[in-house]
């Protein structure tokens, strides 16, 4: 008898053994993998901590830093949010409504944070601090502004507002705001930063830096027979500044069964030199029933990198430019909830990028243990439980092989338009 207890002790000892080598060996091989990353900080928001805050920390997991610290409870909110870096990496540009309650948390009846709401009454304004949090200015007062980001040189700042509705530009050292154009629109500056290419009419225009002397650069049919609404969506500069490329939407409706439409989309892919010439379209989307976004070229401009997203299948498409074929990049890799932003690494050759991935029991984590949580949180530690989510920061290489997750993110992770930087 004393023999077989002895032979079971030694069994559990070795199986605890075991499996605390694996862990180990799980630990040092990811660390080793992450030896070969780029030295880069990612910043973004979470409300993991009640509201958002704005957060730091290298993109292999490490030194994660709160560098916002505004109050939790329901009656004062302040959200901070939008977080983007300087080219350099010194300073951060973001969004608070600390100076007023416009943006405020969505509670359930268990005291779970669901979301946020916006009241048109209050005021969400530009703040930008440095990399460590500290000296946290404001840049506007009392207003409704949101999503700003840094011009290349970092002395400018590019934003939305909604007082009036407008994209404005903001002189950092100055304070001087001008109003680029009344509504929304993507935004780009030139390489030399003397211009800004913008989609506000429709089609891409090119101005001065102060807003004025517009020239638009495309005439496009946007009202072809049978579109609902055909727009210029999203487009991107090369890096040697010498090309365009961009992308229109035509929906239509297919079919309609009583008050309920589909609306499918044709996308199609053009490029053109920045003055304006050389317009040549280079592919064409099948209609599909989504959307897609974060198209950028990459570094060495012969691909064009975007998200899409078509009903249940989601994942970053890599266009080539010279061979004018389409291939999902991240087919099969994972179960994506939602892909929400992508960058290249310094040579250009890996892409980086932040997903929500369903775990295969995604029903159990995030339904059976999230409300099990939410109960114990409210009940006996009094706190809300913000939602449930399963970001991570990923990586590839441009052609989608060598595929790995890095680390994962805080719940509610929110990013803004320059959410790395890469350091030298």
């Amino acid at each position: 008898m004393d023999n077989f207890k002895l032979i079971k002790v030694k069994l559990l000892v070795s199986l605890i053994a075991l499996f605390l080598c694996f862990q180990v060996f799980k630990f040092i091989n990811l660390r080793i993998q992450n030896i070969n990353l780029p030295k880069g900080k990612i910043v973004f928001s979470s409300p993991v901590d009640g509201d958002y805050d704005i957060y730091i920390m290298n993109i292999n997991g490490t030194k994660l830093k709160k560098l916002t610290n505004n109050s939790v409870s329901k009656e004062d909110s302040a959200l901070d949010d939008s977080p983007s870096f300087s080219s350099d990496g010194k300073m951060i540009v973001f969004n608070s409504s600390r100076q007023g309650k416009d943006t405020e948390l969505i509670f359930d009846k268990q005291g779970r944070k669901i979301g946020s709401g916006t009241s048109g009454k209050g005021a969400s304004d530009i703040y930008i601090m440095n990399s460590e949090g500290n000296y946290q200015i404001p840049l506007t007062y009392g207003e409704l502004n949101f999503d700003p980001y840094f011009s290349p040189s970092n002395n400018k700042i590019i934003f939305r507002s909604n007082r009036p509705k407008s994209t404005k530009l903001l002189d950092i050292d100055t304070h001087e705001v001008r109003i680029l154009n009344y509504g929304g629109g993507k935004f780009e500056f030139s390489r030399d930063e003397t211009k800004i290419f913008d989609n506000i009419l429709g089609d891409i225009s090119i101005m001065d830096v102060t807003g004025i002397n517009r020239t638009r650069l495309t005439n496009l049919d946007l009202q072809e027979s049978g579109s609902e609404n055909k727009k210029n969506l999203i487009f991107n500069i090369s890096s040697d500044g010498d090309m365009i490329v961009f992308v229109t939407e035509d929906i239509r409706e297919v079919h309609k069964i009583g008050t309920i439409s589909d609306y499918y989309s044709t996308f199609k892919f053009y490029t053109m030199k920045t003055n304006g010439s050389d317009l040549n379209e280079v592919y064409q989307l099948r209609p599909i029933l989504g959307y897609v976004f974060g198209f950028k070229y990459s570094l060495d401009n012969k691909n064009i990198i975007f998200v899409k997203e078509d009903s249940s299948v989601r994942g970053i498409y890599l266009l080539s430019l010279e061979k004018k074929l389409l291939r999902n990049l991240t087919e099969r890799k994972e179960n994506w909830g939602s892909i929400l932003n992508f960058t290249f690494t310094p040579d250009g050759g890996k892409i980086i990028f932040v997903a929500d991935i369903y775990p295969k029991n995604y029903y159990f984590h995030a339904v059976v243990l999230r409300n099990i949580r939410a109960f114990f949180n409210h009940y006996f530690l009094k706190k809300s439980t913000p939602f449930y989510d399963n970001k991570y920061l990923c990586i590839m290489d441009i052609d989608g092989r060598n595929y790995r997750r890095i680390t994962k993110l805080l719940n509610g992770t929110e990013l803004g338009r320059d959410f790395i930087h890469w350091e030298k």
